[in-house]
């Protein structure tokens, strides 16, 4: 119910076939990143009962707001099954891929009728600069350190993730939703883009 910054970054306020609905940012990511940290967050959903959640997190001044998942999903009881490179498609403005990382994970909860379930979640992340894209830390890191000391900028990160929770056997049909989702809405506020694909 407070407000965390005066700026955010803007994402798309609807996508084909679904509504968008701002989603808030947590009093633990609030406490634990930098004061200069700028978040987006939003809530896609379709009539069929679709959902998918896009977070955006930028750095300041601060390389600590850029961070690995595990401990998010990890705070919020999803243990993380699987982890796989995938290659997402994006056709504007051109033909490329963003090189991300897909993580599987589950948690039992209860189910509508209050008996334990279990329910798998699909965790996609990537890493954006002003010129770069890659879904590992270690590349992320050296990038900004290379760029620090040949060009004495420090060079500003975002850290982009979706994630969608299903029921088991539908991983793959969720994870295809999830990739119409990221091409539809990643050209509206991602400047940076990949090699052209041949």
């Amino acid at each position: 119910g407070k407000v965390v910054s005066e700026t955010s970054v803007i994402l798309p306020a609807n996508t084909p076939g679904g509504t968008a609905q701002d989603q808030p940012i947590n009093k633990v990511e609030s406490a634990a990143l930098p004061s200069d940290t700028t978040f987006g967050r939003k809530l896609y959903s379709f009539p069929d009962g679709f959902q998918t959640r896009v977070s955006v997190v930028l750095m300041g001044s601060d390389r600590s707001s850029i961070h690995q998942p595990q401990w998010c999903l990890a705070g919020a009881g999803w243990t993380i099954d699987k982890q796989e490179a995938v290659a997402l498609p994006i056709d504007r403005p051109f033909s490329y891929v963003i090189p991300a990382l897909k993580l599987s994970t589950s948690i039992s909860t209860k189910g509508p009728d209050g008996k334990t379930m279990m329910l798998h979640g699909l965790y996609v992340y990537w890493f954006v600069s002003e010129r770069n894209l890659t879904a590992e830390k270690g590349t992320q890191l050296w990038s900004m350190m290379s760029t620090l000391l040949h060009r004495g900028l420090l060079e500003r990160w975002a850290y982009i993730s979706y994630f969608a929770a299903c029921y088991p056997g539908q991983e793959q049909a969720t994870f295809k939703r999830m990739q119409d989702v990221i091409g539809a809405t990643v050209p509206e506020f991602q400047l940076t883009t990949g090699t052209p694909a041949q």
